[in-house]
């Protein structure tokens, strides 16, 4: 059998070994991130705020006691505030609001919003107070008033958390598939 001498190559030289397609990972990569984030985009800042809203409710389970006669409520336009009454004075209670821009809006509510003193309390209106204002609410129909007050800060903030976190992954996401678009030109 013949072998050929050491330091010389095949009759033929050799292949070239195949080059090496670089930035492939980085593209495909790039665009499942790209169509990920578009999903994200729609669906993260729903989400998001939903749950920050059911956190910032749930964590403002407390009412404040007030005056049916005459309470004087300083309201803000960053939270919601509705007015309790026992469950006995529900269908007697009649309300007014005086002062500021206010808007007060009849609810009917079968689930508690809190307890003052072991009493459960009803939720029968909805109020609506524009800007910084302090506002009067006057009630007959019953001898026992509830404030319950939720800021929405927390909500907005999540909700913009939510829209937020995607673009900042999606501009990633782009740049990913960019820098892998460029390597594979220069692969090739």
């Amino acid at each position: 059998m013949y072998q050929q001498p050491q330091g010389y190559g095949q009759p033929y030289g050799d292949a070239p070994p195949p080059r090496r397609r670089r930035g492939l990972k980085r593209t495909i990569f790039g665009v499942l991130g790209i169509l990920a984030n578009g999903v994200g985009l729609v669906v993260m800042p729903f989400l998001v705020g939903m749950i920050g809203a059911v956190l910032t409710v749930g964590a403002s389970q407390n009412l404040t006691a007030l005056d049916p006669q005459h309470a004087t409520i300083e309201g803000d336009s960053m939270r919601v505030y509705s007015l309790a009454v026992p469950a006995e004075h529900t269908g007697t209670v009649e309300c007014a609001v005086t002062g500021g821009d206010a808007v007060l809006t009849s609810e009917s509510s079968d689930y508690s919003v809190g307890t003052i003193d072991g009493t459960d309390y009803y939720d029968v209106y909805d109020l609506q107070i524009s800007g910084s204002d302090e506002v009067t609410v006057e009630c007959t129909g019953t001898e026992a008033l509830g404030l319950w007050d939720a800021g929405m800060g927390g909500t907005l903030i999540s909700f913009g958390i939510g829209f937020l976190v995607p673009v900042v992954l999606g501009l990633l996401s782009v740049a990913l598939t960019i820098w892998g678009i460029v390597a594979l030109v220069r692969s090739t």
